[in-house]
């Protein structure tokens, strides 16, 4: 019989086992249209995109309007700060970030949209609370050589 030690304890497994493979899959995605947006992360700067037809505001910014079919859409500058709708505290990381330590994902509610991003500098995840102002950023990761968007609480320290 064979034993798997996991992070929580060790399972006692019946039967042969093999080693399960890696898959890593690899795809470019285009961003010609959406460039600034990545530019904008670049500069520190979180962007989405507002239907000049319509008037509704998309994050992730979207080139052609869902709503009205438009491809009349500008750039808008997302404020700084919002509220944390949502966050999760991430133990089994996804393959390639299995080398970071386990992270907190969260999403808070910034102006009219939602935004997914890693909520930084949390010693102790059991003080945060839904409803926590949050201050946005984007922080580069040497490991992907890509800007992420980071969240801070603003008024507390946990």
């Amino acid at each position: 019989m064979a034993e798997k030690k996991t992070s929580r304890k060790t399972v006692k497994m019946e039967g042969p086992t093999i080693d399960s493979v890696p898959i890593v899959y690899r795809h470019k995605i285009p961003i010609g249209r959406v460039v600034k947006y990545f530019d904008g992360l670049r500069e520190g700067r979180i962007y989405a995109t507002r239907c000049k037809n319509c008037g509704a505001v998309y994050y992730p910014p979207q080139i052609d309007c869902p709503y009205c079919g438009s491809s009349d859409v500008e750039w808008v500058e997302l404020p700084r700060e919002g509220v944390l709708e949502t966050f999760t505290k991430v133990y089994a990381r996804p393959q390639g970030y299995e080398d970071f330590e386990p992270y907190i994902i969260a999403i808070a509610r910034v102006g009219d949209v939602r935004v997914m991003g890693w909520l930084m500098n949390v010693k102790d995840e059991r003080c945060v609370r839904v409803g926590d102002e949050v201050v946005l950023g984007t922080t580069y990761i040497d490991k992907h050589n890509k800007y992420i968007i980071t969240m801070q609480l603003k008024n507390k320290q946990c």
